[in-house]
Formats: structure tokens, sequence, C-alpha cells
């Protein structure tokens, strides 16, 4: 009787812990390869990155010293960014409806980005959600964005 119940906790345990492990692999790896695609746009390989996140397992952003590094993956492309915080002189966080005007609630955003206007009067868009077929409803982009708003604003 007690083997069996060994044998019966042993499966019941084995069930339960190998999915755990297997899935906690597999996002360790995902998180490596978008840390990976960090690192190839920054020029300074030696150096680590202080914050990075990453969303919707196509996108990315983080800092290293000075340097901010963001990309998107698309289908048919992929934007990468690297942008010297020395050089932003104004970061707004902005959101858009379906319609491109400022959504009354959270439940309307289409579009979250961060618009940086560099001291050249150059301006980026980093998309943090874009409403699509694949990507509809906003996630964790919202707290995100909001970071590194925060983070670049404190660098300004």
């Amino acid at each position: 009787m007690d083997i069996t119940n060994t044998l019966i906790g042993i499966v019941f345990f084995s069930l339960i812990i190998i999915p755990i492990f297997i899935i906690n692999n597999n996002v360790r790896k995902r998180k490596n390869q978008l840390l990976n695609t960090l690192n190839e746009l920054s020029s300074d390989k030696n150096t680590k990155f202080s914050d990075t996140d990453f969303w919707a397992n196509n996108s990315g952003i983080g800092l290293k010293g000075d340097m901010l590094a963001y990309f998107r993956k698309a289908d048919d492309k992929q934007v990468n960014e690297v942008v010297d915080l020395r050089e932003v002189k104004k970061c707004t966080l902005v959101q858009f409806d379906k319609h491109g005007n400022t959504p009354k609630n959270n439940h309307e955003i289409n579009k979250l980005a961060l618009y940086l206007t560099l001291s050249n009067h150059r301006e980026i868009n980093l998309v943090f959600f874009h409403a699509d077929a694949k990507n509809f409803i906003i996630g964790e982009e919202f707290r995100i964005a909001k970071k590194w708003f925060e983070i670049i604003t404190s660098k300004i």
C-alpha cells in the first residue's frame, strides 16, 4: 500500500512539475532571444542593460547608460531605434483611439506610443501598442509605456 501511494504521488508530482519546468524554460529562452536583439542594436557590447522590458513577444526596450535601445518586430518589417537620451528635449506619452483622437477611457486605446523630440527637431515614435488583427487588447503595454515615460523624462 505504501509503495502504491508513493508511486501515485511521484506520478502526480511529475505531471505538475515537468510542464512548469518546460514552460519556464521556454519563457527564459524567449527572453534571452529578445535580449540578444536589444544587444545587437547597441554599439557597446560590454556594458549590460540597467533596465529592460519586453512585451507581446515581439517588442523590447532597454537602457544602457544614456543610450535607449528599442525594437518592434512585425510580420513584414522590424523597427529599430537607438537614441542618446542626452539629445532628447521632450518626451510625450500619446494615446489615440481608432479615429486618431485622444480616447475617453483606456478601453478605447488603438495606439499607444512615446514621442521623443530630439535637439535637432527630429521626432522618434516608440510604439508600445497598436491594435491590429493579432494584437487587439492592450495588456501590460500601458504600464511599460508609463514606466519608460518616467525614466526618459527623468533623464532629460
